[in-house]
């Protein structure tokens, strides 16, 4: 059968429209990136589209396409015909050699009637269809025996180790790629590269509550942490929950570390941090770090009350954000902590870029020296379209703050039924406050590895504790601190949702679930 490119790129692109539905038009940018098709093709397809009458297109800053018609109103064979692909199957069309219209090959018949077949299949299966992925021939309504099933798209719950990358924050990084000057550089091409730089700094900082001064643009929250506990302190506080880029760097120093434990509920107890101190022993320079959210429960931790108690007392203050950022509403002013680490890719920006925010006037000994770079904080030249796209990246995930409500409406509907399947499934954490995305649930007797796996070949991505662990699955450093027993930590599955997270997604999620409970604990 011959199918050219322009067929299969203009359904693809108009299948995405589909999916992505909005009263406003897309830009044909994002659609390319989605898809990851050539944009100079796509423009010349879709000349044809609105010719057919298929899409509406908009001028502007907000330009772009959006259907002319609902989803389900459009065929596959009508977008095909826009872009003049034909469906034939070869040498029976009555032309060429082999198969003349007087003399006919001995298996014209064969392939003619499955073009006709084709066709008429195509004719029956809408955008809505495709979009949906169960497709089935219809003849009069009716479901023939003929029956085409299309691998169903997998169910991303996985936000917590990475929120796939936003096509803003895509389209930011390939435009920045087009600017070849350095940062540090005083010609024209220097100065576009450094404002691509100081616009993504702006748009960090107002997603935190911070000003662009304090945005220090680092490898990742990992250096981010690192950075802020390779200070010379004499006294460490730290809770055993924290992300192993903290509980590392604090035992890695010669700081005396002093534990704060963490409840059930996966809350550190940050009153034994006051006990220490009211005690009167001295402390010397000390440090007090805690989480803003907890990565495997999602547990969200008393930072502004021990970020008080700290400036109360005279201890230095680091926050890991990486979690809250896009997630709640976040003030570095009004916490007036010395320290914070985001992450790009956690909001939907690119890997391998993160920030440090530092307090105006908070004074730290470089990591990493060498150039001047950063305001001589962090020395190495800049990764212009990484900065880029977590810039881009951190605009939209200050925007979506307001889809929280939603979030969290999926995360209930999806918590009751899985008590409903499975009445002796334990949500862990959920009587404590918590981001509205997360949601870990142990199934006893049922090990965290084999329940990853079995999702994962359900077509949902899940996960059991932190996916910086080097792509271990097993117990969390985080449950053993919380205090569960190893029964149950040992069988968490951790769901964390995004924006783009939808019903269907849910859905697929309990219909996976429904089975492996139903199966014997060795089984499952």
């Amino acid at each position: 059968m011959e199918l050219n490119t322009k067929g299969r790129y203009a359904v693809m692109a108009m299948a995405d429209l589909a999916r992505h539905d909005s009263p406003t038009a897309v830009p044909l940018t994002q659609v390319a990136e989605r898809q990851h098709l050539p944009l100079a093709y796509l423009e010349q397809l879709f000349v044809h589209l609105r010719r057919a009458n298929l899409v509406d297109s908009a001028r502007g800053r907000s330009g772009g396409y959006r259907l002319a018609k609902p989803a389900r109103d459009i065929s596959v064979a009508a977008v095909m015909a826009a872009v003049e692909e034909e469906t034939r199957f070869t040498r029976c069309a009555g032309e060429g050699p082999g198969c003349v219209a007087d003399q006919p090959c001995l298996t014209h018949d064969l392939w003619t009637a499955l073009s006709h077949s084709t066709a008429s299949f195509l004719q029956s299966v809408s955008l809505a269809d495709v979009v949906d992925g169960q497709l089935a021939r219809r003849d009069d309504g009716k479901a023939s025996g003929v029956r085409l099933t299309v691998k169903a798209a997998r169910c991303y719950l996985d936000y917590n180790a990475t929120a796939p990358m936003r096509a803003e924050a895509k389209v930011a990084m390939l435009s920045a790629l087009d600017c070849d000057g350095n940062p540090s550089s005083v010609h024209a091409e220097g100065r576009r590269a450094r404002a691509i730089v100081e616009t993504a700094r702006e748009h960090v900082a107002a997603l935190v509550g911070a000003k662009p001064s304090e945005v220090v643009f680092t490898s990742g929250a990992t250096e981010a942490n690192a950075w802020a506990l390779a200070q010379n302190f004499d006294t460490v506080f730290v809770c055993g929950i924290e992300h192993d880029s903290i509980l590392a760097n604090a035992k890695a120093g010669k700081s005396n570390v002093i534990d704060i434990p963490a409840g059930s509920d996966g809350v550190a107890r940050i009153e034994a941090v006051a006990e220490h101190v009211m005690r009167g022993k001295p402390l010397g320079r000390a440090l007090a770090t805690l989480q803003m959210a907890n990565n495997e429960t999602g547990a969200v931790q008393p930072v502004a009350e021990l970020a008080e108690f700290a400036r109360e007392h005279g201890l230095r203050f680091h926050t890991d954000a990486v979690q809250a950022a896009g997630r709640l509403v976040i003030s570095f002013r009004d916490l007036d902590v010395d320290t914070m680490a985001l992450s790009a890719h956690k909001m939907g920006g690119p890997k391998g870029i993160g920030a440090l925010i530092i307090r105006d006037g908070f004074e730290l000994v470089p990591l990493i020296r060498g150039g001047g770079q950063e305001r001589r904080r962090r020395a190495g030249t800049e990764s212009v379209s990484a900065i880029a796209g977590f810039g881009a990246a951190a605009q939209v995930a200050l925007a979506d703050l307001q889809s929280v409500a939603k979030i969290a409406t999926l995360r209930g509907q999806l918590e009751a039924a899985v008590r409903e399947i499975a009445p002796d499934a334990i949500v862990i954490s959920a009587h404590a406050p918590r981001l509205a995305n997360t949601s870990l649930i142990a199934l006893k007797g049922r090990s965290a590895e084999n329940l990853v796996i079995k999702f994962d070949l359900a077509g949902i991505a899940a996960s059991a504790g932190s996916a910086c662990s080097s792509g271990k699955v097993g117990q969390s450093h985080v449950l053993r601190a919380m205090g569960l027993d190893p029964e149950i930590a040992g069988c968490a599955v951790r769901l964390s949702l995004g924006p783009e997270t939808t019903d269907k997604d849910i859905a697929a999620f309990l219909a996976a679930f429904t089975t492996i409970a139903k199966q014997p604990a060795l089984a499952a």
